[in-house]
């Protein structure tokens, strides 16, 4: 099993699934820099930095940021999209902005190096995710911020099709669940385990409406990381199976906007003074 997932498959499409609107990325990067104790000229690492939905706002702030992602494409869409804002606003102080490819299990940085480590929705990704944890608390100086994000939806008829995927995939005979942590509240739970503080804050909330068959259409299309690691052929029958149960669930409500409230929650742990 591989230690960390690419999203190198969807990086042309990612933005157009899992984007935010342009007021909640600015509560979040709000949120990030409030919390962190970050100001304009400090450098942070976000692990898992992928097209920028996080890092774009921060370097907005003039936050030095350094990314850290396994996908060439995903970063590059990254650049493009910040060469795009700069020629815009060229008169902002912007942060700046470094790349490396490099898996997170193994930071080609410095002990102490960055004054943040941010990674937000992540650490299911990776099979080595306690490495991954270790490694971020390295890098970071002495009382510096680890801050974990997690996007929470409270849409229940909407997470029903995910939760629906899955039960079909178990009938198969395959194995659905992630690659590395079962979630946020197992890396929360971990970082505690170690004796480490956690302070828990929702930075950002919102409202947002989809129709049922655009999750649908997310997990037929395999825009669901989770998708991937299944064979063509089964993958096809789940696909099947999937679309003629929600079709029978919803009916003509499959294309009616649902409205639902979500959230964005960090988890604060500081890196201990020695």
């Amino acid at each position: 099993m591989p230690d960390s997932i690419s999203f190198d498959p969807i990086a042309a499409q990612y933005d157009n699934t899992r984007s935010y609107a342009p007021d909640v990325a600015a509560q979040i990067a709000d949120g990030l820099m409030r919390l962190g104790r970050l100001t304009a000229g400090d450098h942070a690492l976000e692990i898992g930095v992928g097209t920028g939905r996080i890092a774009l706002p921060l370097l907005e702030r003039g936050l030095n940021v350094t990314g850290v992602d396994i996908s060439a494409g995903m970063m590059e869409r990254m650049q493009a999209k910040l060469a795009a804002l700069q020629a815009a606003e060229p008169q902002r102080p912007w942060g700046a902005l470094t790349t490396r490819l490099a898996d997170m299990t193994d930071l080609p940085f410095a002990d102490g190096a960055f004054a943040a480590v941010i990674g937000v929705h992540i650490f299911h990704l990776v099979s080595k995710w306690r490495r991954a944890l270790d490694e971020a608390l390295r890098v970071l100086t002495p009382g510096g911020a680890l801050l974990i994000g997690q996007d929470m939806r409270d849409v229940e008829s909407l997470n029903h099709i995910y939760e629906q995927w899955e039960a079909i995939i178990a009938s198969l005979g395959l194995d659905a669940r992630n690659v590395g942590a079962s979630g946020y509240t197992a890396v929360v739970r971990e970082l505690r385990g170690r004796g480490l503080p956690v302070e828990e804050t929702v930075i950002a909330t919102w409202l947002a409406s989809f129709p049922p068959r655009s999750v649908l259409e997310s997990i037929t299309k395999r825009e669901w990381s989770k998708t991937w690691r299944v064979p063509d052929d089964l993958f096809a029958e789940s696909a099947r199976l999937l679309t003629d149960w929600a079709k029978r669930t919803y009916g003509d409500a499959l294309d009616q906007y649902q409205t639902g409230s979500y959230s964005f929650k960090v988890a604060l742990v500081r890196r201990p003074h020695q």
